[in-house]
């Protein structure tokens, strides 16, 4: 709304405020099995951080031990609608993040993998 001063002149709210900034969201997923009942509390977030501990072909290793395959929280992004996946928490099995992170990008094109020193501006 216009600030209108007492003699008429109007001053445009444009002149005085600043463009709205849209509020920017993060979500931390780990130490957990796929689990389709948090799509509803991470949809549409800018920045989904999820485990990725084993390839999918490790499915009942995954299972065992209460973690996600690269693939499960591939799936899980691409279902909630988020705009970006990170993934991390790899087994020490893989001597590179590189297959995990190939397997979730088939799913979810705008997959990273975690390493060392990251930093990401959401």
């Amino acid at each position: 709304m216009d600030f209108i001063t007492n003699d008429g002149f109007v001053i445009k709210n444009s002149d005085l405020t600043f463009p709205q900034i849209l509020p920017k969201s993060y979500a931390y997923c780990s130490d957990t099995l796929y689990d389709e009942t948090i799509i509803d509390i991470i949809k549409n977030i800018d920045l989904l951080y999820h485990e990725a501990t084993f390839l999918s072909s490790e499915k009942n290793r995954a299972n065992e031990t209460c973690h996600s395959t690269a693939e499960d929280a591939a799936t899980i992004a691409k279902k909630a609608n988020v705009k970006k996946l990170l993934i991390g928490h790899f087994s020490a099995r893989y001597r590179s993040s590189d297959v995990l992170l190939k397997e979730a990008s088939l799913v979810f094109a705008n997959t990273i993998a975690a390493e060392d020193g990251l930093e990401i501006e959401v």
